[in-house]
């Protein structure tokens, strides 16, 4: 039987049409719920996005790191870190969301230049934050730079959570990865009230001492918000975060502009004999 020439026509048609699409979703990095939920599931997904900077396609860029967002993000930092550290975290995240992500995918067209790899490890969440509803799967990225000088080959780009079946950046901290030193002026917070903690009668009973690591930000107005406990006895850090909460800070100036900061308390408790 013969085919007819508009027949083959039709077929050479179709065939031409469907392939640039297919070669294009085999370009495409896999979509972020492809990644399993483990160091190098993060690691994997992070070197797609690399793959996607060094061709220089920053529309795919921006779209793989806006599936990095937090969904519901005020309702999400309230659940699982409570009403008043949520609050004091989900409100900066969104704020500076867009700007964060900006330099985000500046970041990676940085890194699409540059010798090294991504090293992905998870992190305690328990040790490290103060969590309400149970575990919470959270990772630490670096990436590490071959030719560095010893002890300074991972330099730390970036945090993610494990959420809803995907990766999700905590842009709340940010560690300004190799980034020319700065030529603004910058003057430290000072503290000008501390207020000491009462020490815990049980612990005070069974002998407990040590130094309490608070995570906090210093606001502008020099008042002290309390995001996490680092590290401390459990008996001792409840009334380690009351005291703080009544410190007074002189705050941190950057161009003669008061700013917010985010820094590491520590408290000490000691028993005397």
């Amino acid at each position: 039987m013969k085919r007819s020439p508009l027949r083959w026509l039709a077929l050479w048609i179709f065939v031409a049409c469907a392939l640039p699409s297919q070669l294009h979703a085999q370009q495409s990095p896999p979509a972020a719920s492809t990644y399993p939920n483990k160091s190098e599931g993060l690691r994997e997904l992070l070197g797609n996005m690399l793959v996607v900077a060094k061709k220089g396609d920053k529309e795919q860029l921006q779209s793989a790191i806006r599936e990095l967002e937090i969904p519901n993000y005020e309702i999400w930092f309230t659940k699982n870190f409570g009403q008043e550290k949520g609050e004091s975290w989900a409100e900066p995240y969104g704020r500076r969301l867009t700007k964060n992500e900006n330099q985000f995918e500046d970041l990676l067209m940085k890194l699409a230049h540059m010798d090294g790899e991504f090293i992905v490890e998870k992190m305690d969440t328990a040790k490290r934050y103060d969590l309400l509803n149970g575990p919470l799967d959270g990772y630490i990225a670096s990436w590490k730079v071959p030719a560095a000088p010893e002890g300074k080959e991972l330099v730390t780009l970036a945090d993610f959570f494990f959420i809803e079946g995907e990766f999700r950046w905590d842009s709340t901290d940010q560690y300004f990865p190799f980034q020319p030193p700065s030529k603004h002026s910058f003057v430290p917070a000072k503290v000008v009230k501390k207020v000491q903690p009462e020490y815990p009668a049980e612990a005070r009973q069974n002998n407990i001492q040590g130094t309490v690591k608070i995570q906090v930000i210093i606001q502008k107005d020099g008042s002290v918000t309390v995001q996490n406990v680092v590290e401390g006895d459990p008996i001792l850090s409840p009334a380690a975060v009351e005291a703080v909460k009544q410190w007074r800070y002189e705050p941190t100036l950057f161009d003669g502009k008061p700013v917010d900061v985010q820094t590491t308390i520590e408290v000490n408790f000691t028993l005397r004999p």
